[in-house]
């Protein structure tokens, strides 16, 4: 890997880090901006937004048998199940919560790269990989105060633990397909499956696929920044610097998320402070460290 490949895959995944943490705050506005919406209903708004962006580029894919098997449990993990969960669990709990979460995704993607697709770091990759992963666990473990009631926080925190387990299996099974095939055309064919297979399950709970005029305007926002680009540039930098890498820089998203919940008023305690500074260092150390092998 040249040294300009190797600095737009970091580039790329702390873009999308930043993305992914901002989730949490537009993704709860766009649920309080109306009442009546339904956090599944919003899930499947922005899988179908984000599946008409990559449009365009539907034409580049030629899949296999089998990697039409692959692209089919991404979605059903990636576009179903971790969004639905998503939005659900952000309902209930806070978005300084489930920006903190978030975290998660990159202990879970980190787990199953090293799992599934024996990829190895090096010593100082392992020791920065422990490092991010640390300081999320530091952050995370802080959740802060919130007059919520607390059963119901509590049941929205596992949903977005699981939702992330979602997301980790995703795009451990996106990996095997991207590393030979063009990334927009797959993202497209993953959302526009997964959207097909979402749209009957919100009809049978009772919800409508419409979003009514007070939430279209964030929630396009949410699909076209958070969903699509965010994607992309996920899907790249495993591409450029593999999925372990990618997965423990992901953690940073906590950082993000926290900064964007504080900008909209929610409070950040000195713990989390300590928590962002110890991913920020294992960044860099991660940045310094070998390509990984596998």
């Amino acid at each position: 890997m040249n040294l300009s490949g190797k600095l737009s895959g970091y580039s790329a995944i702390l873009v999308g880090a930043m993305l992914f943490g901002m989730w949490a705050t537009v993704g709860k506005l766009a649920l309080n901006s109306d009442p009546n919406l339904s956090p599944i209903t919003l899930a499947w708004f922005v899988q179908a937004v984000t599946a008409v962006a990559f449009a365009p580029f539907l034409g580049r894919l030629r899949l296999s048998r089998g990697e039409w098997g692959y692209a089919s449990v991404a979605a059903l993990l990636g576009s179903v199940t971790a969004p639905s969960l998503y939005f659900t669990g952000l309902s209930l709990t806070t978005p300084v919560n489930a920006a903190l979460l978030s975290n998660t995704e990159a202990l879970f993607t980190v787990l199953f790269a090293f799992i599934f697709l024996k990829e190895r770091l090096s010593p100082l990759g392992y020791l920065a990989a422990v490092s991010i992963l640390a300081g999320a666990m530091i952050v995370t473990f802080d959740l802060g105060g919130s007059g919520a009631d607390v059963a119901s926080r509590l049941l929205g925190n596992v949903l977005l633990v699981l939702a992330a387990v979602c997301w980790g299996g995703a795009n451990t099974v996106s990996r095997v397909v991207t590393a030979r095939h063009d990334i927009p055309s797959y993202v497209c064919i993953v959302l526009s499956l997964g959207t097909l297979l979402l749209a009957p399950i919100v009809l049978l709970s009772g919800s409508p696929l419409a979003v009514r005029a007070p939430s279209i305007p964030i929630s396009i926002f949410l699909a076209l920044t958070g969903s699509a680009l965010f994607t992309y540039l996920f899907y790249f930098a495993m591409r450029r610097i593999g999925a372990l890498r990618v997965g423990a820089i992901l953690a940073t998203s906590a950082a993000f998320g926290v900064t964007i919940a504080v900008a909209f008023g929610f409070p950040l305690t000195a713990l989390q402070a300590v928590g962002g500074a110890v991913m920020a260092c294992g960044v860099v150390a991660l940045y310094l460290s070998p390509s990984p092998k596998g």
